[in-house]
Formats: structure tokens, sequence, C-alpha cells
């Protein structure tokens, strides 16, 4: 139960396009445009599937701000987009360190900057995910010695706020004050067991006829920090078949 759960949440995060674009079968192969690099293919969803991710993140600001980061990266609102990843990283999201990082790389919503590209890079790597490694290193390899040395720099001054360090305290006091929100039954019935939904563009909470199961969002494990980590962790450690591209040349410069 607890592993159906955690992929109903992440598959979006968890494997997100780490790759480039291919070509659509039968057509010449085309170098991927900027946007292609930085644009996970599930970036892109449906009302419902929108609103049940956001109503069941409503209890963790760093999905929440993630999922406003992806819907704004999949209209192509850049700027936007590179906010609110911004705003999931203070609350130690990797996924969104990670789109940051492409973000600058390819120069999307703002000037194209090679060194806060691999600080970002080198965050999200933190924790030491295969896949995040493995651009990162991509990455610095294509850095001249100038750029690597101001990434160096604007890592430091990265870490001091975004850093696992400071980044998941902020998430635990965010999750402890959901937490605290929660109502149990009164008769000690676990809220794992039963039925909680909410109504998806009106209607009645009791008619059944078009709501959201929200049982996902008060599972035990996602309102104990240390769990949530563990999940996370797992999630991410096991992800080896995701493809990592190498990092795309910039105005024809190396």
């Amino acid at each position: 139960m607890q592993r159906r759960f955690a992929l109903w949440i992440a598959p979006w995060a968890a494997l997100a396009a780490l790759a480039p674009a291919a070509a659509s079968a039968g057509s010449p192969a085309a170098a991927p445009t900027p946007e292609q690099q930085a644009t996970a293919e599930t970036d892109r969803t449906n009302l419902r599937e929108f609103e049940t991710r956001r109503r069941i993140a409503a209890t963790h600001p760093n999905e929440l701000y993630r999922l406003y980061g992806a819907e704004a990266a999949g209209k192509g609102e850049w700027r936007a987009a590179a906010d609110q990843f911004r705003r999931a990283a203070r609350y130690a999201d990797k996924y969104s360190q990670h789109r940051l990082s492409l973000i600058y790389w390819h120069g999307l919503g703002q000037p194209a900057d090679r060194a806060l590209a691999y600080a970002w890079a080198d965050l999200a790597a933190e924790r030491r995910y295969p896949q995040f490694l493995l651009l990162r290193e991509k990455m610095w390899l294509e850095l001249s010695e100038a750029e690597r040395e101001r990434a160096l720099r604007e890592g430091r001054a990265l870490y001091d706020q975004y850093g696992d360090a400071a980044a998941k305290p902020r998430f635990e006091r965010a999750l402890a004050r959901a937490r605290a929100q929660v109502t149990g039954s009164r008769t000690g019935t676990s809220v794992d067991r039963v039925q909680v939904s909410a109504p998806l563009g009106g209607g009645s909470l009791f008619d059944g006829g078009d709501s959201i199961d929200l049982r996902p969002m008060y599972a035990q494990w996602r309102l104990d920090a240390h769990r949530y980590w563990a999940v996370e962790d797992a999630i991410w450690q096991s992800a080896g078949s995701v493809d990592v591209g190498l990092p795309e040349t910039l105005n024809g410069t190396p």
C-alpha cells in the first residue's frame, strides 16, 4: 500500500524528461530545442489530473509548488515555472532543483547562466540520486574554468538556503502544521481505511458522481517526515532506467 501511494503521487516527478525529446517516427533526426530539453512530457495534464494532484499536495508545499512549476513549464511560461520550482526547492525538493538547473542551462525565461545551472544541478545531486549525479557531471565537463569557479561560489550561497540542512527542517515545520490539521476518527478508525473525497468542479460532497479520492493525502507515511524522505529516496534510487541527455551547446558555443 505504501508503494502504491508513493508512485501514484510521484511518477510525473520521478520519471520526468531527463532525456532529449525524440524525433517523430519517419522524420529526420533534429536537434531538440531548449524548451524540449527542459520540458517533461508529464508537465501537460488535464484538469482532473491537475486538480487531483493539487488537492493531494495541499499538505506538502514542495509537491504543491512543484506542481505549479510543472504546469507553468507545460504552458511555456518559464519565468513563472522558475519561480514555482524555486519555492518548491526551499522545501528540499530535489526534482525542482533539477528543473531549475535545466531552465538556467538553456536560458528559458531569463538569460542562460551555465555556472548557476551547475550550482542548482549540484544541489539536486546532494542526496546522490544517480540521475542527478550523472547530469551534474555532464554539465561540469561543459563548463569553462571561469564558469567552474563561479559555479562553486554560487553553489555555496544556494546550499545555505536550499541545502538539506536548511530546507528539510523548513519542510518538517510545514508538515507539522499540516499534520496538526488532520482530524482522526472519534471511534478510533484509521483514516487510511475510510473514504476521503472531495467534489471536482462543483456538485455535492456526498453524490459520488465526480469526486477525487483523497486517502493518499492522509496516508500515515506522508505525514511523517522521516518516512516521507525514505520513500522518496527509494523511488529515486530505484529509477535506474531513466536516461540523462547531454547538455546542448548554447548559441553555438561549446
